[in-house]
């Protein structure tokens, strides 16, 4: 399964950064025309998502640590074309959210 990862910095608290993260991340599959989302924090600083974007089952996960995130978008194999798309939708939506 092909894998996309950002990092991003942010200042934040940890109860600031995991509601961020949550709105970020809801944008950014909002921007991949998702549908059926689901966005869940794990408890652990860590926010679980999926959805189904134009026929694709899309997930991933939100590694939160003191000075940044890092976020991993799992694709579907047949949905490698994609992979600088998705790249570019976390690059411009992500950071709005965490002050850059």
């Amino acid at each position: 399964m092909p894998k996309v990862v950002g990092t991003y910095a942010h200042s934040m608290s940890e109860e600031q950064i995991i509601v961020k993260t949550r709105e970020a991340v809801t944008k950014l599959l909002d921007s991949f025309e998702g549908t059926d989302i689901d966005v869940v924090d794990d408890g652990k600083d860590n926010v679980g998502f999926s959805c189904k974007s134009r026929g694709f089952s899309i997930s991933g996960k939100v590694f939160v640590e003191e000075n940044e995130i890092k976020v991993v978008v799992d694709l579907p194999l047949l949905a490698i074309a994609f992979k600088g798309l998705v790249k570019a939708a976390m690059d411009k939506q992500i950071p709005k959210y965490l002050g850059g």
